[in-house]
């Protein structure tokens, strides 16, 4: 890969980052404020294997999701899923009802406001299988009842749905 491919940001950070989009394959790089150019150019021609093959698979992948015409036909089509997992699973964990709203994220599937009881889930969901979204509202609805990825949390898991482990898996794509 050719050391000036990419795009680079600088920002107060220790180690040297990449990722690969979705969609476009276009990488990017974090760095430290005080790195050379050259030191960051060589770290990324060092890398040149592992970019390829990151690269292949986000072209495989469907671009993100952006605001417009999709993003609004797959919110309508998620938003029923969600509803129906959430009304039950909520009484099976025996946790409060949440509030929830479905967003464009970039890097989760999820997260939780413990605090505020709320829930939000990625407009990504609505483009995978109905068990990897329900693995998604019971892992977001256990951070209702441990807010950490602790052991408890798990052990929380563990208890509701035991093949959580096997779903993360697939939707995460390994």
């Amino acid at each position: 890969m050719p050391a000036n491919d990419y795009t680079l940001t600088r920002r107060r950070m220790k180690n040297i980052r990449m990722t690969v989009r979705a969609g476009t394959g276009e990488v990017r790089v974090s760095a430290p404020l005080r790195t050379p150019r050259r030191v960051i150019d060589a770290w990324v021609e060092s890398k040149a294997e592992w970019i390829e093959l990151q690269r292949s698979k986000a072209l495989a992948a469907p671009a993100p999701l952006a605001p417009g015409p999709e993003a609004d036909a797959l919110r309508r089509e998620l938003r029923p899923v969600l509803a129906e997992l959430v009304a039950a699973w909520v009484p099976r964990m025996g946790v409060p009802e949440p509030t929830w709203r479905v967003r464009i994220m970039r890097s989760r599937w999820g997260s939780c406001n413990k605090d505020a009881r709320s829930l939000n889930f990625s407009l990504e969901l609505a483009r995978k299988d109905r068990h990897l979204v329900e693995y998604v509202v019971v892992h977001e609805l256990a951070h209702l009842i441990e807010s950490n990825h602790g052991p408890g949390f798990y052990a929380v898991m563990d208890a509701h749905l035991p093949d959580w482990k096997s779903r993360r898996a697939e939707l995460n794509g390994r």
